[in-house]
């Protein structure tokens, strides 16, 4: 899960990350985020599969999710 990986490195040089990921890859995503010093980092957490989903309802997740994407890069670091 280099997604996970890219995130600690963004975060360490101080750069805001909103990590999406599907449910499925929830435990993957805890365990990554503590081998890389991230323990407690949270990313947003969609429903999975969503390969199969057609561009109207893509669009649709994407929406529900805009909140908290920009709430993670908006935030005040630490």
């Amino acid at each position: 899960m280099s997604s996970l990986l890219d995130t600690a490195r963004l975060e360490r040089a101080g750069v805001p990350t909103a990590t999406v990921i599907t449910n499925i890859f929830t435990r993957e995503a805890d365990y990554q985020a503590e081998t890389s010093g991230m323990r407690g980092f949270k990313p947003i957490v969609v429903p999975h599969p969503t390969s199969h989903l057609p561009e109207e309802q893509i669009k649709a997740l994407a929406t529900s999710i805009v909140d908290p994407v920009l709430e993670r890069l908006l935030a005040s670091p630490g």
